[in-house]
């Protein structure tokens, strides 16, 4: 296959950014300016007509941020409706049992944590999509304030949702969110992000069904073990030329099949 280079993707801007006073120092010289600076909203998100989390996030694509949300944290399946009033998205969707009362105990935390899926996908990809998907993880919005995050879904090798935020887990949520109102099926999906991939953003993941997860950055231990139990495949550490896959490597062609480097003992990081 082919890869094409990313398409453009036109971020929305709307609200996310206003100016903020403050004093620069550059070659020697001190002077008062105003420098672009990121907003921040507290989002609240409903499923079912109960309030169940608290967001902190950048206020655009709240539609998807809700979707996204309530699926990636193992609350609810199927996405029967989604609503945005103000800063309150109302998520109707079919809960999976016992899921919703585990994270209204957690005091309304903006995650369960819980790795409620196995990831189930034949997908295989080449090496060169790897560094596609990386090439498209590039935000205006963080190039103009350096305090935003960005995630890629790509499907069939093509640039299909993108988000930039002030939180990565709500980019990875709000990709989550657009392929699921936009009936992209998510075990065709390859998920890109920026930051480390600890075990809540794995989670995440798997819960979406998404069987392929790519990051410049490393991962934990316990992202690499999580990976390797939810069936999915993870690749850091993406350099020019190199990266590491740390779990389920049969996915990428031209690797050695086989399990996770993870052998119950040691975890082997390749040198990259």
């Amino acid at each position: 296959m082919v890869y094409h280079s990313p398409m453009i993707w036109n971020e929305d801007l709307t609200n996310t950014l206003d100016a903020v006073r403050c004093w620069s120092y550059e070659g020697g010289v001190v002077r008062e300016t105003e420098k672009e600076a990121c907003t921040e909203e507290v989002v609240v998100i409903v499923l079912n007509n109960r309030p169940i989390s608290t967001l902190v996030a950048s206020p655009v694509q709240l539609r998807e941020l809700g979707a996204g949300f309530v699926v990636s944290e193992g609350l609810a399946g199927e996405i029967q409706d989604v609503q945005v009033q103000g800063l309150t998205v109302q998520v109707t969707a079919t809960e999976r049992s016992g899921s919703l009362s585990s994270i209204i105990e957690s005091c309304g935390g903006p995650t369960s944590g819980t790795l409620m899926s196995h990831v189930k996908s034949s997908l295989v990809i080449e090496q060169e999509l790897i560094f596609t998907v990386i090439s498209a993880i590039v935000s205006e919005l963080w190039e103009r304030t350096g305090g935003a995050h960005c995630s890629v879904l790509f499907s069939g090798g093509e640039l299909v949702a993108k988000s930039s935020d002030i939180g990565r887990h709500n980019t990875v949520d709000k990709v989550i969110g657009h392929a699921l109102l936009n009936g992209i099926d998510l075990s065709g999906c390859v998920l890109g992000c920026t930051g480390r991939q600890p075990s809540g953003m794995i989670t995440k993941a798997a819960n979406a069904g998404i069987p392929i997860v790519v990051s410049k950055a490393a991962t934990t231990r316990q992202g690499a073990e999580t990976a390797q139990r939810a069936g999915l495949t993870l690749v850091g550490r993406v350099k020019q030329d190199s990266f590491c896959v740390y779990s389920h490597p049969e996915r990428i062609a031209g690797l050695v099949p086989g399990n996770s480097p993870y052998s119950g003992g040691s975890l082997t990081d390749p040198q990259g």
